[in-house]
């Protein structure tokens, strides 16, 4: 057994048996783990592009058939680069759009309504995250349900409303003392921006819900000793949610913000149903404007014409929103990181 150990020191000793060291292994398991990495980061880019390529395929052809002289529409030779730019598309949607009057009504709807609604949603999220109250979470799961419930359901039931509004029933209560139909004292709500102010000012606007576990997600995250070091200088609930709770809530705030505006300016079926004839939207002006094409004696055997406005058309109604989303991204993405997913 002696002799037997012996050898083998005199074999290690002399290099005829060399075992494997971990250093090839570590050198083999780099080598796979950069390999790995480049599959990982090209499969990643691949997927990304393919997404990205999905998402920005119409939107650049917009931009392309909106420059698009409208004779190059049926030439096969053109797909993607025109052969020249022209601007006679966007002219003619000008035209149809009434584009300055329906953006300055839209932007005075979606901007009113947001700023309601950050208000209104704020400090409904703010009572359902920090005060305790009777069927606190019954009320709460009734704000979640309103989420579910889609607007072309009870837009009916609403238009009669505001075209017969009767505010907490006094319209009622002065048709009972005189005698008449409620109706002659109700106010008619339709054809004004009241329509969509009334149920943001309490809280079921356009996807209010939403808004509310919003804020109230945000607000739980934020640390009550704030709270009560405000208390303790001598703030009240109001002073302690405004000087407190509201500045560190600025991105949801903001993320509020862009959602009530893209939601109010891309609604049709409500602006729709409550402008019929004045404070018309973009939203509404942009059908109006395909109809009236499609009805015009001149160019109802034009296609490419209409197809020319069309685009034309869109670009425009997209474009402010584009713009405003740009410079405002990042604020967007930390707002839904810090109020929608934590909690």
């Amino acid at each position: 057994m002696e002799n037997v150990m012996d050898s083998r020191k005199k074999a290690l000793a002399g290099g005829a048996f060399k075992p494997r060291t971990k250093k090839k292994f570590s050198v083999k398991k780099k080598k796979l783990y950069k390999l790995g990495h480049y599959v990982w980061a090209l499969c990643r880019f691949l997927l990304i592009f393919g997404l990205g390529f999905v998402i920005l395929y119409p939107l650049l052809q917009v931009i392309s058939k909106t420059f698009m002289p409208t004779v190059q529409y049926q030439d096969l030779s053109v797909i993607w680069i025109p052969k020249s730019l022209t601007l006679d598309n966007i002219r003619n949607a000008f035209d149809y759009l009434k584009f300055w009057p329906s953006l300055a009504n839209t932007l005075i709807l979606g901007l009113s309504c947001a700023a309601i609604q950050i208000i209104v949603c704020a400090l409904t999220g703010y009572g359902f995250a920090r005060f305790r109250f009777p069927l606190r979470e019954p009320l709460f799961l009734m704000v979640i349900l309103t989420i579910i419930v889609p607007t072309q359901i009870i837009f009916l039931p609403s238009f009669v409303q505001y075209r017969f509004f009767d505010f907490f029933g006094i319209s009622r209560i002065l048709g009972l003392v005189t005698g008449k139909n409620y109706t002659e004292f109700a106010k008619n709500l339709v054809d004004t921006r009241w329509s969509f102010w009334v149920p943001s000012l309490f809280g079921v606007g356009l996807r209010s819900g939403i808004f509310i576990y919003l804020f109230r997600q945000c607000f739980r995250n934020i640390p009550k000793e704030l709270e009560e070091a405000a208390k303790i200088d001598g703030c009240g609930s109001i002073k302690t949610f405004v000087s407190i709770m509201l500045p560190n809530a600025k991105s949801t705030v903001l993320t509020v913000f862009l959602f009530s505006l893209v939601w109010h300016w891309n609604e049709y079926t409500l602006t729709r149903t409550f402008f019929p004839q004045n404070n018309q939207p973009l939203a509404v002006r942009l059908k109006l404007a395909i109809d009236a094409m499609t009805s015009d004696l001149a160019t109802r055997t034009n296609l490419p014409f209409q197809m020319g406005v069309t685009y034309a058309s869109v670009l425009l109604f997209i474009l402010p929103v584009l713009i405003i989303y740009i410079f405002a991204q990042r604020w967007f993405v930390e707002g839904v990181e810090s109020s929608g997913i934590k909690g």
